[in-house]
């Protein structure tokens, strides 16, 4: 009798910890998304983030994973791009072989919207030599992102990645 009352109690036991830990996992699961949120809010109010792209979709053509670090830096008033182009240029310098999503500018008509399904969108502008570049950039709270570029000289095209803290690229020498 003894046996069966200690394997039962051993029993539930051993159910109650194993409930205790799916609910463990659920506030884990909670906690991090809390950290995700914090950490990509304030990313946005400092207004001093990156954008690691890790895909890209150009109007016409499938998309391509991008195996290159490409980012664009925002720090506070200056744009910094470094993303690959592929679509149609209705004007573009002559013999030049640069992408025009590679290049550093002031950033005009910053705005910041709270977007309805949780999240943010930002908009800006920015001009490129020539090119009068606008930016959006639809964020989720869990720091996710689409960015969308649309140009006065080219076909726009969108960049999937993530907003993180500014990591200091060694700069070619």
């Amino acid at each position: 009798m003894k046996q069966i009352l200690i394997a039962s109690i051993l029993i539930l036991s051993v159910l109650t910890l194993s409930a205790q830990e799916k609910m463990s996992r659920k506030e884990k699961k909670a906690a991090r998304k809390a950290e995700q949120l914090a950490q990509t809010k304030a990313l946005i109010e400092s207004n001093t983030w990156q954008f690691d792209a890790n895909q890209m979709l150009p109007s016409q053509g499938k998309s391509r994973t991008l195996t290159t670090s490409y980012r664009v830096v925002v720090n506070n008033d200056q744009v910094e791009s470094y993303l690959p182009y592929m679509g149609r240029a209705y004007r573009a310098d002559y013999g030049s072989t640069d992408s025009p999503m590679t290049f550093k500018a002031e950033i005009k008509d910053f705005t910041v919207e709270d977007w309805k399904k949780g999240g943010w969108i930002i908009k800006f502008s920015a001009k490129n030599k020539s090119d009068n570049l606008d930016f959006t950039f639809t964020i989720s709270d869990t720091g996710s992102a689409t960015l969308s570029v649309n140009s006065t000289d080219r076909q726009n095209i969108s960049y999937y990645g993530d907003i993180v803290k500014i990591t200091e690229v060694k700069e070619k020498e």
